[in-house]
């Protein structure tokens, strides 16, 4: 079997018929600047490039010059976001359409022993993080040996200034608290949480509404679902008691309409709640919820991280994506 071997600047500008320096200069993007090559010469130096099936080596640009005009992409799914199901997908949009908008390559990466994590995502000038994992030490290397990286998402690494992106989480809680604030007859709801692994935005979440709840003078029970996204029968009676609920993710509300129909009891009389979450998977319009905004912070990681890779001054940058309450039937006043 054939082994792969790499088409060299050497092998165009013999192809070609000119001088490396000349191939250099049009396949590097440097025609004009250090060397002027002719419009004959360029264009026969290109069609040369195409036919011998020349791909740029980005490791040895970057060596050279420090730079690639690529940025990283890396998400810890085992498979990359490329199904509009995918809670990610919509993120991925985002920077990839501002990617383009700032002459970005983009290095799509995903989940690998961690180790191999950091030297690949160094391959670019800075990265976009998607997801979390707590024990991968490469990211926490490359955080303190400061390189440009941003996450999707509050993080936080010991010893270390993170740059991150995240949703305006604070504002959009209050507002759906105050008016959960009306429904709840006996100043009590549930919170509701998946069985998962603990982060930045979900603990932002929680204390977010632990706090607006407060102001309102509303006590909260916490409970978590098992990792079926069911409930216990005494959290499940616990929210029957309550009569408000509030779900951290958008995986628990299938399961626990199934449960209000075993109990013949219905969302919007019975019960009422909430989700602080978008309805990224659909199907749940009729839940109170907030607007998918996950096409712009997508876009506003690329964005910030164009501004790191500027080197500019980040006091003034952007950070927040503002979130829109969506107000439905599962939250809708008692008659």
């Amino acid at each position: 079997m054939k082994t792969f071997k790499r088409v060299t600047l050497q092998d165009v500008a013999k192809e070609a018929h000119v001088s490396y320096a000349s191939v250099s200069a049009v396949l590097n993007g440097k025609d004009g600047k250090s060397i002027r090559v002719g419009t004959q010469t360029k264009e026969k130096i290109l069609e040369c490039a195409e036919r011998l099936g020349y791909v740029p080596n980005m490791a040895a640009r970057k060596l050279k010059s420090g730079s690639t005009s690529l940025i990283a992409v890396f998400t810890y799914e085992p498979m990359f976001p490329v199904e509009s199901e995918n809670e990610y997908y919509r993120f991925f949009v985002g920077i990839q359409e501002t990617a383009e908008k700032y002459g970005y390559d983009i290095l799509i990466l995903n989940n690998r022993p961690t180790e191999e994590n950091s030297s690949r995502i160094a391959l670019a000038d800075g990265a976009v993080m998607m997801g979390v994992n707590r024990d991968d030490k490469g990211i926490e290397r490359l955080v303190k040996a400061h390189f440009p990286l941003v996450f999707v998402g509050r993080r936080e690494v010991a010893g270390a200034h993170t740059h991150w992106v995240t949703f305006a989480y604070q504002e959009v809680i209050e507002e759906m608290v105050d008016h959960l604030a009306r429904i709840c007859r006996k100043q009590s709801l549930v919170y509701v949480e998946t069985k998962e692994q603990e982060w930045e935005p979900r603990k932002d979440k929680r204390s977010f509404l632990l706090a607006a709840a407060q102001k309102q003078g509303i006590t909260v029970h916490v409970v978590e679902a098992d990792e079926h996204y069911r409930l216990s029968q005494n959290d499940f009676n616990l929210i029957k008691e309550c009569q408000v609920a509030v779900f951290d993710r958008i995986f628990l509300l299938d399961p626990f309409e199934r449960d209000l129909e075993r109990m013949q009891m219905k969302l919007g009389r019975d019960v009422w709640g909430a989700v602080l979450e978008d309805d990224w998977l659909g199907g749940h319009g009729h839940w109170t919820r907030w607007s998918n905004q996950r096409l712009e912070l997508g876009s506003l990681a690329v964005e910030y991280l164009s501004q790191l890779l500027g080197k500019c001054l980040l006091e003034g940058a952007r950070k927040f994506t503002p979130l829109h309450l969506v107000l439905s039937e599962s939250s809708s006043f008692p008659e």
